[in-house]
């Protein structure tokens, strides 16, 4: 299992976790979630919903357009005689004021409403997608800690052994039986312990930094970090990855627009009241023509969405066997990597239990050779070997059950659950 970490970590300022205290998984995935900027991406999409379906509802409201027009009217015809035609140029103003209330629309309101909630669902759909990348990133953190607080304590483990023997050691050559070089051989293992234990902490407390970097609270060194406990049968769980809801939430946009495409088809029925005011007015002999009113239903259909109504349903076929091609590719590669899941999974049970079976042994080779030593049939040399042998088996075997516990939560995280 290889885990990488940057080397540039964020100065940010982080509320901070009680010391000694533990900290879930869970709890990491909810806070870096909540920290990550995008999370706002939810707030403003609602925001915008409601402003555009407020905007859609609005189309039945009355729609009243005025025109102010100033100039002169000529080639009206005369009533006065001898004349053929003349000009009104006294005319100021032509004022024209038409009201509009429609009645119904073939249904197109409906459809941009349908248009505006699919295209919002989607939005969010997309955001899900991007946060749920982000329980990966935590996983390989928050179980790198997980494996690298194992070896230290197995380290701790080994480096108490070794003091014992080191202080069984220093009785024996004040006795005479041990060489005070037995005494030397230990503390270079000692020292070397040491080594790895100084790496070991140093690397902690690099991934710990990150990892406060994605949760948006100081992780303090000396906090315990939960292991987690994994139900077998989760991982028999149906596929539920976001991006199937993206998918989906695409198809149903594009439904949409198929509906807008179709309630273009229909007549638009409304009310139509139209004024116009002439001022000073237009003369015609014995009366003038100041103002001119009417009023009734009104009918407006447009023919040019059914010469491409046929065009419209090919592309929407066309928008969701694209989307369906999208799935299917989806579902190809994140099953490929579900099997290679599955295969490491089985490798590390595998691992496991051979393990336990080498540790047994070496524990069982060790205290033979503690025995052997205390009879003087072995050297120093040879139980520090046959030492460090069982340690790095426990090692091997603690390595191996939290990489399989790691891989088993990037199963559960590639199939979403």
């Amino acid at each position: 299992m290889r885990i990488q970490f940057p080397f540039v970590l964020f100065a940010i300022t982080f509320a901070a976790i009680p010391s000694f205290g533990q900290l879930a998984l869970e709890a990491c995935h909810t806070k870096a979630r909540n920290n990550y900027p995008q999370i706002q991406q939810y707030e403003l999409i609602e925001k915008s919903l409601e402003y555009n379906l407020s905007n859609a509802n609005k189309s039945y409201l009355p729609q009243l357009d005025v025109t102010v027009i100033g100039g002169v009217i000529a080639g009206l015809p005369s009533f006065s005689p001898g004349t053929e035609s003349s000009s009104s140029a006294d005319l100021n103003m032509i004022s024209i004021l038409q009201l509009n209330q429609t009645i119904w629309d073939g249904g197109i309101t409906k459809a941009k409403k349908g248009i505006i909630e699919a295209g919002s669902k989607m939005e969010k759909a997309e955001v899900e997608v991007s946060l749920f990348a982000l329980e990966e990133r935590v996983n390989n953190l928050f179980f790198g800690v997980l494996l690298i607080d194992e070896q230290i304590k197995q380290m701790e483990i080994l480096k108490s052994t070794m003091l014992r023997n080191m202080n069984r050691v220093e009785i024996a050559v004040e006795n005479g039986t041990a060489y005070k070089s037995d005494i030397d051989e230990i503390k270079v293992e000692v020292i070397n312990i040491n080594q790895r234990m100084q790496n070991l902490s140093s690397n902690r407390q690099a991934y710990l930094n990150v990892l406060s970097a994605m949760i948006g609270e100081n992780v303090d060194e000396q906090l315990v970090l939960e292991k987690p406990t994994l139900d077998e049968g989760v991982l028999e769980s149906s596929n539920r990855r976001p991006e199937l809801i993206l998918f989906q939430q695409k198809e149903e946009l594009i439904q949409a627009q198929a509906a807008t495409n179709k309630a273009m088809l229909y007549p638009k029925f409304g009310i139509l009241g139209l004024g116009t005011f002439i001022q000073p007015g237009v003369d015609f002999g014995a009366s003038k023509l100041n103002n001119i009113f009417v009023g009734g239903l009104s009918l407006n259909w447009n023919l040019n969405a059914l010469y491409k109504n046929k065009n419209n349903k090919n592309l929407t076929d066309l928008n969701l066997q694209k989307v369906a091609v999208q799935r299917q590719t989806f579902l190809f590669n994140n099953n490929l990597e579900l099997s290679q899941s599955q295969v490491l999974l089985d490798k590390y049970k595998t691992l496991i239990e051979q393990d336990k079976e080498i540790l047994e042994l070496k524990r069982s080779i060790k205290t033979a050779y503690d025995l052997k030593y205390e009879n003087g049939v072995s050297t120093m040399s040879e139980l520090l070997t046959k030492t460090n042998e069982e340690s790095v088996a426990q090692q091997n075997l603690i390595t191996h059950e939290i990489q399989y516990l790691m891989e088993a939560y990037q199963y559960l995280n590639k199939s979403g659950n």
